[in-house]
C-alpha cells in the first residue's frame, strides 16, 4: 500500500521538477530516507505525542537549507501523516532516476566466485539486449549456479546446476 502512494507522490514530483530540481529533491530526501534506520527517530515520526507540524519541522531540520518545494512538501507529507513513506519515495524516486538516466542496477547471485571480468561481459550483453546501462552487483549465496536479477527492468535470468543435471537426466532417460 506505501508503494502506491508513493508512486503517486513521485508521478507528481517528476512531473514538476527540472532534471536538476528532482537529483536535488532526491539527494535531500535521501539524506532523510537514511535517518529512518534510526529506531529513535522512527519512534519520533509515529510518535502520537508530537503534533503533525512539529514531526515536519523535525525532518526539515536534517537538511539544512532547502527550496519552497521541498519545505512544502514534507509539510505535505506531515498534514498527511504519510512521514513514514519517504522511503518509499526515495526508493521510486531512484527507480525513476535510472529510466531517466537509462541506468539499471542489478544483482549477481552465485555460490562460486564471479571474476570482474565474468561480471564485465554480462553487464556490456546485457547492456545490448535492452539498449541501457547495465550496472551489475556481485552477491554471495547459496544458489548453485548463477541468477541475475535487474528489479527495475523485471528481468530474472538464471542458470541453475541442479536443473541442467535434472535436465539431462530426463533426457537420457528419454533416449533409452
Amino acid at each position: 500500500m506505501k508503494e502506491l502512494i508513493a508512486k503517486k507522490y513521485v508521478k507528481a514530483l517528476v512531473s514538476d521538477l527540472s532534471k536538476d530540481g528532482f537529483n536535488n529533491f532526491t539527494a535531500k530526501l535521501q539524506e532523510i530516507a537514511n535517518a529512518f534506520a534510526n529506531e529513535k527517530f522512527q519512534n519520533i515520526i509515529v510518535s502520537p505525542n508530537l503534533k503533525n507540524s512539529q514531526k515536519a519541522d523535525f525532518v526539515l531540520s536534517l537538511v539544512g537549507e532547502a527550496d519552497q518545494k521541498f519545505v512544502n512538501f514534507i509539510k505535505l507529507l506531515g498534514e498527511n501523516k504519510r512521514l513514514d513513506i519517504l522511503p518509499n519515495i526515495v526508493s521510486e524516486l531512484l527507480a525513476q532516476k535510472s529510466k531517466m538516466d537509462n541506468v539499471f542496477y542489478g544483482k549477481i547471485y552465485g555460490g562460486s566466485q564471479i571474476s570482474q571480468a565474468q561480471i564485465s561481459e554480462l553487464e556490456s550483453s546485457f547492456s545490448k539486449r535492452f539498449n541501457a546501462k547495465i550496472i551489475l552487483e556481485p552477491v554471495k549465496s547459496d544458489y548453485n549456479g548463477i541468477k541475475i536479477e535487474l528489479d527495475d527492468l523485471g528481468v530474472e535470468a538464471s542458470f541453475s546446476v541442479d536443473r541442467l543435471k535434472a535436465q539431462m537426466s530426463e533426457y537420457i532417460l528419454k533416449a533409452i
